[in-house]
């Protein structure tokens, strides 16, 4: 068997040939086409890698559904690799990287938190918020090889995202499949640290607080259960007493069955599974005492109007399925603001009410206004807007937007139509005070969906509202370096030839679990992650494919009748390809 270095070696030859990949070319429209590198990559010192597997992810649908319509596809593009969450072998990088040929590194996907032209990573007005796997025709998950920009690391740094790569060490039973998983673990794992709670004294408390109440709403879908997974890996005396999940009827069966479920319930832990057409699911996500945390996992009105009703008296939503729908919002409504003794008490209570995430990905916030505030006042008369203009640094207020901070007086209809005409108008990491209350205004979905979105701030604010963590580079290593198992999500496997069909089955019929794509085993048909099924399509197989699938199967016996390292490692060993994590 070749060293991982010899193994690196006869890949970069091979990737100097065209090989497949799979690339989104119009709205709708996955082919799976060859491709080359170009001949720039060799010689300019960019690092060049061999995908080894990727999940298929959800959030890829809607970069499928929308192509250059989408905030991280460039308007031109004519072909962009597909794939974000998978697991890299380094055929070549610059000396001064660190990395060497056969490292095995897990890639940051979000890159930029400002728009730049992902060809070069410099700054560009039309550019994108580049991430891998929807901005790029060199970089995906679903390429057999990848050309990754020289700059790339530069910029994902100075972006907030941290390192580029994240080494991977070796780890004896870990799987392809678990590593693979580090880009979903570091999206919930950065979403639930970016949770917070303001304490009785006004400082933030953050994360998910031990012995929790929290709810899933839409909660059978992939992510929920890595988020679960996540917040079940505590000390038993950390665990939630209650966890609420709702969805649909058949996937509640399902999930009762699984070990996370059973292993929750045999510690204490209710586990309350909860059929998405009742009629009453208020009333049972309450019944042992309202959620601390929500997270919504399927956008949909009525899915956001169980959370705001269901949350305790100063949770925290996470609004973690950020909708296409532009008008789909969250209602938040604002009790009265409480009295001051005059204008002057009120401008210093209002502005130091405000917060900030103090960089993108950084989960501390710092109380006042942005650190280069842009403030707007709306709805103000003079003497008020002097006050507020007293209590800021001088030409903190502008006209011109983007906005950092803006504060709304007034009530009702009034305060609740002038949020939504700034709203669309705001900096990415806003605060917006509504410093009268009474009213009801409607958190545009599509605007909660990352942590440098807007909050809404001000004592008589009823919950909290965190978002979408982008996933950070600390994150990733996170699980590179000690991974969760999450091979027991793994419900269907493919070779890289049938990852279009596996793409179009699954996102036509949305079953539950991981499905994972094997670049360097392209044959391999789509088959359940099952004993029964891979002994079904080795009887329809011949020679390598019947061989392989049968190995697996007999592996997936001996482990209980789920995904496993060895079910991976019998089928490289029947393909005849070495196994990179046994190199």
């Amino acid at each position: 068997m070749p060293t991982r270095s010899e193994r690196a070696s006869e890949l970069l030859a091979a990737s100097r040939s065209p090989h497949a990949g799979v690339f989104i070319t119009a709205p709708e429209t996955l082919e799976l086409l060859e491709d080359s590198l170009p001949e720039a990559a060799y010689t300019d010192g960019s690092t060049i890698t061999a995908s080894l597997g990727n999940c298929r992810c959800t959030s890829d649908a809607k970069a499928i559904k929308q192509f250059t319509a989408h905030a991280r596809v460039p308007s031109d593009a004519a072909q962009i690799a597909l794939g974000h969450e998978c697991l890299h072998m380094i055929l070549q990088a610059p000396a001064a990287s660190g990395l060497k040929p056969g490292d095995l590194t897990v890639i940051t996907p979000g890159h930029a938190a400002q728009p730049v032209d992902p060809n070069t990573m410099n700054p560009a007005a039309d550019g994108v918020l580049a991430a891998m796997g929807y901005s790029y025709r060199y970089l995906g998950g679903l390429r057999t090889f990848n050309a990754i920009p020289a700059s790339a690391a530069d910029c994902v740094r100075e972006n907030g995202f941290g390192n580029l790569y994240s080494s991977v060490p070796d780890h004896p039973h870990a799987s392809l499949t678990t590593l693979a998983h580090a880009e979903p673990f570091a999206c919930n794992y950065g979403t639930n640290a970016h949770i917070f709670f303001e304490a009785g004294d006004g400082s933030f408390r953050y994360g998910v607080p031990p012995r929790a109440n929290v709810a899933y709403l839409g909660g059978t879908a992939r992510m929920a259960m890595v988020n679960l997974t996540i917040v079940a890996n505590v000390p038993d005396d950390e665990l939630p007493q209650v966890v609420s999940i709702t969805g649909s009827a058949s996937k509640l069966r399902d999930l009762a069955e699984f070990a996370l479920i059973r292993r929750l319930r045999a510690k204490g832990v209710v586990v309350q599974l909860i059929d998405r057409q009742s009629d009453s699911i208020v009333e049972q996500l309450t019944q042992h005492g309202r959620p601390d945390v929500i997270w919504t996992n399927f956008a949909a009105a009525e899915v956001y109007d169980q959370a705001v009703t269901a949350i305790a008296p100063g949770g925290n939503i996470n609004s973690y399925a950020g909708a296409a729908d532009p008008a789909l919002a969250l209602p938040m409504t604002l009790t009265a603001a409480p009295a001051f003794a005059d204008l002057a008490a009120e401008a210093q209570s209002q502005v130091q009410a405000m917060h900030h995430n103090l960089t993108p990905n950084d989960r501390t916030r710092q109380r006042g206004l942005a650190t280069t505030p842009r403030v707007r006042l709306i709805g103000f008369d003079a003497g008020r807007a002097e006050a507020y203009a007293a209590a800021m640094p001088a030409g903190a207020i502008t006209d011109e937007g983007p906005w950092t901070d803006v504060f709304i007086a007034g009530t009702g209809d009034g305060a609740a139509a002038a949020y939504a005409d700034v709203e669309l108008q705001l900096a990415r990491n806003a605060a917006v005070n509504l410093v009268d209350g009474d009213c009801t205004i409607q958190i545009r979905s599509r605007h909660t969906h990352y942590t440098t979105r807007h909050q809404i701030c001000g004592s008589n604010v009823p919950w909290t509202m965190t978002n979408t963590s982008e996933p950070a580079a600390a994150d990733l290593a996170r699980q590179a370096i000690a991974p969760i198992d999450f091979d027991w999500m793994v419900t269907g496997v493919v070779g890289l030839n049938g990852a279009v069909d596996m793409m179009e089955k699954v996102g036509a019929s949305s079953p539950f679990g991981s499905f994972f794509v094997f670049n360097d085993l392209p044959n391999l048909p789509f088959v359940d992650a099952t004993s029964e099924s891979f002994r079904a399509a080795a009887a329809a197989a011949s020679g390598l494919d019947r061989a392989a699938l049968s190995a697996a199967a007999d592996a997936l016996d001996s482990h209980g009748n789920s995904w496993c390292r060895a079910a991976e490692e019998a089928l490289y060993e029947a393909y005849g390809v070495p196994y990179p994590l046994a190199l």
